[in-house]
């Protein structure tokens, strides 16, 4: 058992700081709340890491495979729209990526995640030269760093109906080696850190028997479809005209969309088809910087979404960062959401994790008795008190990831006293040198 001694709990939503008080944890699990807990488990390790302590952040939708695209010096021809930046960016790049490079995008978007204070990453993975076996890859380097995840392959039908059905039968498998793995921990071993969803890119570049494969998988497996929908206005558009449906009627009449189900973007969903994701209860992923930096456009109907949630679409998993830039662009379009709304949208992220771990009896994001010991401890002091219901305000315009002090995953420290309890330089050493094996690859494949 280790007690956390005299630190101020601090929860999103609602916005509450608490007294100073003791946490223990025991095993993978918060075993108790109060003061004075060294007298009462005498034999527990002591440890006095920060002022405050909160549940680990989440990042909702996020894309490992573009770890290595910072710097990016590949040659990439000028993009009229969001179609043709897909075509001379991103599908090159993940097209170039093969068992190597997929495991350093995946160890390096670990490692840049825990240390920005995000315990837990739900993943979309693509590497269509690298399709079978890559969700394994990834899931072991969630696994060397410590990082509770949730990953899934992009399913589509833009390389072929080959690639499509490797698609589907990659995300089959892996869902169908996370319940082994769970099975076997009812007889004495680990619980799963990372499970599995079933993935798709837009509907732009799925056929409908594709759509229907991917809701016999959702069906069969018991996950939810985790997919882009109407980040362009094109992939609405080429639903209407092609199908003669709204992309979320599509997904929902093959029996994708659910309680576990996750729909990023969604700028150009319409009010019937927001509606149609609160009645099934699932998740609208929101990617503030992502949108702005694919000039997309705003999704108005944001905060008419019960399941609002926030992601990074590949751009880094600094949450902290995502939620300002959520708020201020929010702000900018003329909407009607404050600080403690968007402390919300991250805070949601948890219910997703409820949601696909608890066959292991896990519940997540609260600091409180029984919850995962997925906890970080910021070394935060401003100029200003930190009470009940100003969080937002803290968040939005002072407190930042370079306050994150110690990070802990499911029970064990993944950053202590500001230091990677996994090695750090040597996955950065080795990313650098895939990065350059990326550049290469990217550029055969112009």
């Amino acid at each position: 058992m280790i007690i956390f001694e005299n630190v101020r709990i601090i929860e999103l939503a609602p916005e509450t700081v608490s007294a100073p008080v003791d946490v223990a944890v025991d095993g993978n699990r918060i075993a108790a709340i109060g003061q004075g807990l060294s007298a009462k488990y005498p034999g527990a390790t002591r440890e006095s890491p920060a002022a405050y302590v909160s549940a680990g952040l989440v990042c909702s939708h996020n894309h490992f495979y573009s770890a290595l695209a910072r710097g990016l010096m590949v040659d990439i021809k000028p993009s009229k729209d969001f179609g043709q930046q897909l075509a001379h960016l991103w599908w090159r790049l993940d097209r170039a990526l093969d068992e190597q490079i997929t495991r350093y995008s995946g160890l390096s978007g670990a490692a840049d995640a825990v240390m920005s204070g995000v315990t837990s990453v739900i993943d979309h993975h693509a590497s269509p030269e690298f399709v079978d076996g890559s969700l394994g890859v990834l899931k072991e380097a969630f696994e060397a760093v410590g990082l509770r995840g949730i990953l899934c392959y992009e399913t589509t039908d833009r390389n072929g109906k080959p690639g499509a059905k490797a698609g589907i039968r990659e995300n089959v498998r892996f869902a169908k080696a996370v319940d082994a793995e769970r099975t076997a921990a009812k007889s004495g071993g680990e619980t799963p850190l990372v499970e599995a969803a079933i993935g798709a890119h837009a509907g732009f570049t799925l056929d409908q028997d594709t759509v229907d494969a991917l809701g016999g998988a959702v069906r069969d497996s018991g996950r939810g479809l985790h997919t882009h929908a109407a980040e362009d206005r094109f992939d609405a558009s080429d639903s209407r005209h092609r199908f003669g449906a709204d992309l979320a009627v599509r997904f929902d009449r093959a029996g994708c969309l659910g309680p576990k189900s996750i729909v990023a973007h969604g700028l150009y969903l319409s009010k019937e088809e927001m509606e149609l994701l609160n009645e099934r209860d699932s998740f609208l992923a929101h990617n503030a910087r992502s949108n702005m930096n694919n000039f997309v456009g705003y999704n108005t109907l944001l905060p008419k979404y019960r399941n609002s949630v926030l992601g990074t679409d590949g751009i880094g998993s600094d949450m902290l960062q995502e939620a300002a830039f959520a708020f201020f662009k929010h702000r900018d379009a003329g909407g009607p959401l404050w600080p403690p709304s968007i402390l919300a949208m991250l805070d949601r992220g948890n219910r997703i994790l409820d949601r696909y771990f608890s066959a292991d009896g896990m519940k997540f994001g609260r600091v409180e008795s029984g919850c995962a010991a997925d906890l970080v401890f910021w070394d935060y002091d401003p100029p200003t008190p930190l009470l009940d219901g100003n969080l937002g305000g803290h968040v939005m315009f002072g407190m930042t990831s370079r306050s994150v002090h110690t990070v802990m995953i499911n029970g064990k420290f993944v950053v202590r006293n500001r230091e990677p309890q996994f090695d750090s330089r040597q996955i950065f050493d080795k990313s650098r040198e895939q990065t350059r094996r990326l550049w290469k690859r990217m550029e055969e494949r112009k």
